[in-house]
C-alpha cells in the first residue's frame, strides 16, 4: 500500500495473486522503536 497506493494497482494484484498461490510471501513489519542520525552537522 505504501508504494503502490491501492490494492487495485495491477502490480498489487499480481503480488496478492502470487501470495495466494504460495509463490511469494508478504511481510508487514511494525517497528516498536525508530531512530535516525544526522551526521551531516558533525562534519
Amino acid at each position: 500500500m505504501k508504494y503502490l497506493g491501492t490494492i487495485d494497482n495491477p502490480l498489487a494484484q499480481i503480488i496478492m495473486d502470487n501470495t495466494r498461490k504460495g509463490i511469494q510471501i508478504v511481510i508487514e513489519i511494525t517497528p516498536k522503536f525508530f531512530s535516525a542520525w544526522d551526521f551531516g552537522k558533525a562534519m
